[in-house]
């Protein structure tokens, strides 16, 4: 029974991380057809796609993390952490690096759209630790 209970624990969460992405792409695209457009750097696609991967990565460690009685889930969500400020910083290098235009707006709509995915993780995960 607690089998089930978990896969559809790991189904829901699932289905609102891609909820949740489906709908911060449908407010970018939003925004991108409006007048604000100029806001949005023209590489937001490459954002929205690698905070995407980082919470489904974050979601997989979390997953194994719950394992075994919730031994080890406190050093699988700090791995989850370094991990994604690990690959933020190597993300907004590699964009440096190659010379993306508009860096600062570029930094900008990273670190919007960053603290909006953190925002949703934390939410999630106190939703989580009220069972803990």
């Amino acid at each position: 029974m607690e089998k089930i209970l978990r896969l559809n624990s790991d189904i829901c969460t699932m289905l609102k991380l891609i909820s949740f992405y489906g709908g911060l792409g449908l407010v970018l695209w939003g925004l991108h057809q409006s007048s604000l457009a100029s806001w949005l750097h023209q590489d937001v696609k490459f954002i929205w796609a690698f905070f995407f991967f980082l919470a489904y990565l974050s979601h997989a460690l979390h997953q194994i993390g719950w394992k075994n009685d919730r031994e080890k889930f406190i050093p699988f969500h700090m791995a989850s952490l370094a991990i994604r400020f690990i690959a933020s910083l190597i993300f907004i290098g590699v964009f440096g690096y190659i010379g993306t235009p508009e860096m600062i707006l570029f930094v900008g709509n990273f670190f919007v759209l960053y603290l909006c995915s953190t925002n949703f993780e934390i939410i999630g995960l106190l939703r989580n630790l009220r069972r803990f």
